[in-house]
């Protein structure tokens, strides 16, 4: 049956549910929402991720479980409206939402001096972060980060359009996934079934094609301008990971990120998209260790 794969005939996931669940994954609730976590434990420096747009903690988990081998405490979250946790209808997903929202969750775990990474929609909330809520932030580490004013990709562009939501659930399947993946990815061939069937899960749960569109009609640069011109003001020393091959957010940010924020190091990683974490995660791992540890990053690279 052609329509057997299409968005009106998926099966949807109940809030609160996890398809296979290990001993790593942890819910708690702040406030209505009931958050999705990933905990690593380990005698070290506390490394908490924050995901990009359409993602969740699946993204962290190879470089979640090689820094925890080195013995660091690795956290990673699934903001509001992304992956394993609540997608509330009539609730506010912008960047200054999802930022305080993040600040209440690591206040509830009992979380500060971190080091903070996040990857593009991620990175952006990192930034504000560590303006807004420097004592939370130690360290940083920008990810192909998402600040600045860019054209968004095209299925953030679909996601902006009217009837975008009803146009969403008749076409989502597998092959969507896929697609999107092959866009921020450098080497497509590199994209796995396991990680196409791990991201359609995760926006098969209640209300997620939904949320991920409020995301994006949220994503209206005026509305929080004067926070990313205030980015020369923040001391946190970074470090600046991205993809020479970002066909997403274009290596551009990651100068201007270096020029703007004093205390940076800016490591550009050859062969590699959008999604450092996933295509590379040895050498992403390598570099932020090294970055801890206050050891020469480009020597890390091994690439």
């Amino acid at each position: 049956m052609v329509l057997a794969g299409c968005g009106l005939f998926i099966d949807e996931i109940p809030q609160g549910q996890i398809l296979a669940p290990t001993a790593q994954d942890h819910f708690v609730k702040v406030g209505q929402v009931n958050y999705h976590y990933t905990e690593y434990p380990g005698a070290g420096k506390d490394i908490l991720f924050i995901h990009g747009f359409a993602s969740s903690t699946y993204t962290w988990e190879k470089v979640a479980s090689i820094l925890n081998r080195q013995g660091y405490h690795v956290w990673a979250l699934d903001m509001k409206g992304f992956g394993w946790s609540d997608k509330p209808k009539e609730a506010s997903y912008d960047p200054l939402t999802l930022t305080e929202e993040v600040n209440q969750w690591m206040e509830v775990m009992g979380l500060k001096d971190v080091v903070l990474a996040g990857n593009s929609l991620g990175g952006g909330i990192a930034t504000f972060m560590a303006l807004l809520h420097p004592e939370k932030v130690g360290r940083m580490v920008l990810i192909d980060a998402a600040a600045y004013n860019t054209e968004f990709p095209f299925i953030m562009k679909m996601a902006s359009m009217p009837l975008s939501a009803e146009m969403t659930k008749l076409f989502f399947s597998r092959w969507m996934i896929r697609q999107t993946l092959s866009e921020v990815y450098h080497n497509g061939d590199w994209i796995t079934d396991d990680q196409v069937q791990a991201y359609y899960d995760r926006s098969r749960t209640a209300n997620a094609l939904n949320a991920q569109i409020e995301v994006v009609r949220a994503l209206e640069f005026s509305r929080f301008e004067k926070y990313v011109d205030r980015i020369p003001e923040i001391k946190t020393k970074t470090l600046i990971i991205w993809g020479d091959d970002d066909r997403w957010i274009p290596v551009d940010s990651a100068y201007r990120f270096s020029r703007e924020l004093r205390d940076s190091i800016l490591v550009i990683l050859p062969n590699c998209g959008h999604l450092p974490q996933e295509e590379h995660p040895d050498a992403t791992a390598r570099v932020i260790d090294a970055f801890v540890q206050d050891r020469p990053v480009e020597d890390a690279v091994g690439m």
